[in-house]
């Protein structure tokens, strides 16, 4: 996995116009739209463009963004009060730049993601990232810091008590959603993808999602992310029927909802998929 130097984002507003060679199915191995662009169809269904970290064999995979590379923990970012800022603006209510201390980060690391502050001064805020430098000079301030560049100005100056965390872009560095790891579904994949590429996957709507061997599904089940299925495939889903164990009806409460089952299906194997009113619009 890799943040890609080629991912672009964007904080527009209004609806996208799409080319005439419009392809649902297609990859990219440089972006066409900005990463997380939205599509909606007359139907219902939605769409968003991804940037994938790493590969996934095939279409209907749940996938998420993977979250060791693109956030941070709590308690993970150190804010640089405006005073001691290379730049003493930086932090400053008004101002579109923050500076934080990360002694290893790449740039543009963050980009499309959010900077929250969850505590301290300034806390309630989040703001979206537009790209962020390196530590060190010529490009960033004092070895171990860096600066975070905003789409929109601090509503509140903050102070080094203020504490700062990194949300990152939903739709960036995806992978096969996996259970306790990368468990933050931004969709599901329209086609097997290569690794570094960029592709769509459908968030709403009537679609299909890949299915835990041991599930049956009927019409009207709720559909969670479910742990790697017999063929060692991760990004699958599972019912709430499914658990009778106390271990399994407590992973059910900690995984989060993909869908609801609009298909009665009865007998499932490796591979198999059910169709889904997808919910993760």
């Amino acid at each position: 996995m890799a943040v890609s130097t080629n991912s672009w984002f964007s904080n527009s507003i209004g609806v996208p116009q799409l080319p005439e060679d419009f392809d649902l199915y297609r990859q990219d191995a440089s972006p066409r739209y900005a990463v997380g662009y939205k599509v909606e169809l007359a139907d219902g269904r939605v769409f968003r463009y991804g940037h994938f970290g790493a590969s996934v064999t095939y279409a209907g995979t749940v996938v998420s963004a993977d979250v060791s590379e693109s956030a941070t923990v709590e308690n993970g970012l150190t804010t640089v009060a405006p005073a001691s800022a290379a730049v003493t603006t930086d932090g400053t209510a008004g101002y579109k730049f923050v500076e934080s201390t990360e002694p290893s980060i790449t740039k543009d690391q963050f980009a499309g993601g959010y900077l929250t502050v969850i505590a301290g001064t300034g806390r309630g805020f989040v703001y979206r990232i537009k790209g962020n430098t390196v530590t060190g000079l010529p490009d960033g301030p004092a070895s171990g810091n860096f600066r975070l560049e905003l789409y929109d100005k601090v509503q509140t100056t903050l102070t080094a008590d203020s504490d700062i965390n990194v949300i990152g872009c939903k739709y960036a560095n995806l992978e096969a959603a996996l259970v306790g790891t990368d468990e933050v579904p931004a969709g599901v994949t329209m086609r097997g993808m290569t690794a570094t590429y960029y592709g769509w996957i459908q968030t709403k709507g009537i679609g299909l999602a890949a299915v835990n061997t041991t599930t049956t599904c009927a019409i009207g089940d709720i559909l969670v992310l479910a742990a790697i299925d017999a063929a060692g495939e991760a990004g699958c889903v599972a019912t709430l029927g499914q658990y009778t164990t106390s271990t399994e009806v407590s992973q059910l409460t900690t995984e989060p909802l993909v869908g609801v089952c609009v298909q009665a299906v009865t007998t499932i194997a490796n591979g198999n998929y059910v169709g889904a009113n997808l919910m993760l619009e």
